[in-house]
């Protein structure tokens, strides 16, 4: 009698206790296809992001992938369907990926991108649009869009923010290879570390975004998003003037300062509070 093989799942979940706090790692499980990405994976990891994102047990999420390559891009068979696809469907197609980023590049959890293997277009990409970039020393990425006669246009909001324009130009058309240590020049990543040395940085700067206030980080991303969105803007000016004031006064910092909390207070800070972020939505 014969049974049916049953694949891993391309992408897992799995929860870690760091002391009182939990953490939860996302996994790009294809190491036998250089994890890349295909239709099915991209709803797979936009769940899971939404999944973490809404759980409150959960301070901080780390997208990362098991095997040699972080992430060799777009599935070819993936890439020659649209080839030959209608517009809609294309556009259906192309959403996704964008979706997969933005979600990501939204969370309201710090996100860690752990770097252990070389990236490719959408790999470089889901970088990019996470918070944090760490990576081992002898990872390279590419941007490959122009050579196969495509524009990067989803991961091109993310890999600006991240690198700046002028880098993207240079990048984008020549489809060099960076080094870890000049994509760490460039911002794509924050630091470079040995292999071995690499779960142990993470650990680290874990710990350390647990010390924050999980409100103020929340209330901070968005404020960064909002401003990168229009610098200099004298309503982002004013808005971020706001924001900083209420967080000052507010309850965790005089709890952190064993300062008496002002109950009247603690009303109109949420509501007023709350009210900046859906707005920033």
């Amino acid at each position: 009698m014969m049974t049916a093989r049953v694949n891993p799942p391309s992408v897992d979940i799995e929860m870690k206790n760091h002391g009182l706090s939990r953490v939860g790692w996302i996994w790009i499980n294809r190491p036998v296809d250089g994890n890349v990405i295909d239709r099915s994976m991209v709803q797979e990891i936009i769940r899971a992001v939404a999944s973490l994102n809404k759980n409150p047990e959960v301070r901080v999420i780390v997208l990362a992938a098991r095997g040699e390559s972080f992430s060799c891009g777009i599935e070819s068979g993936w890439l020659r369907a649209q080839a030959s696809a209608s517009m809609s469907d294309a556009l259906d197609d192309t959403r996704k990926l964008a979706q997969l980023l933005q979600v990501l590049a939204e969370c309201e959890k710090p996100t860690i991108a752990r770097v252990q293997g070389n990236a490719v277009g959408i790999g470089a990409g889901m970088i990019a649009a996470c918070d944090i970039g760490i990576a081992a020393d002898h990872v390279r990425f590419t941007m490959v869009d122009d050579n196969l006669g495509m524009a990067p246009a989803v991961i091109t909001p993310h890999l600006v923010r991240a690198i700046g324009a002028r880098q993207c130009q240079r990048y984008f058309q020549t489809s060099e290879q960076l080094t870890a240590a000049r994509a760490a020049e460039l911002g794509l990543v924050h630091e470079v570390v040995a292999p071995e040395a690499l779960d142990e940085h993470i650990t680290a700067l874990i710990a350390s975004l647990l010390l924050g206030d999980a409100q103020a980080q929340q209330a901070s991303s968005k404020l960064i998003r909002a401003i990168a969105i229009a610098p200099g803007s004298v309503d982002m000016t004013a808005d971020a003037v706001r924001v900083g004031a209420r967080l000052r006064a507010g309850p965790s910092l005089r709890a952190r300062m064993a300062l008496p909390v002002e109950r009247p207070f603690l009303s109109v800070h949420r509501v007023v509070l709350d009210e900046w972020m859906r707005e920033a939505d």
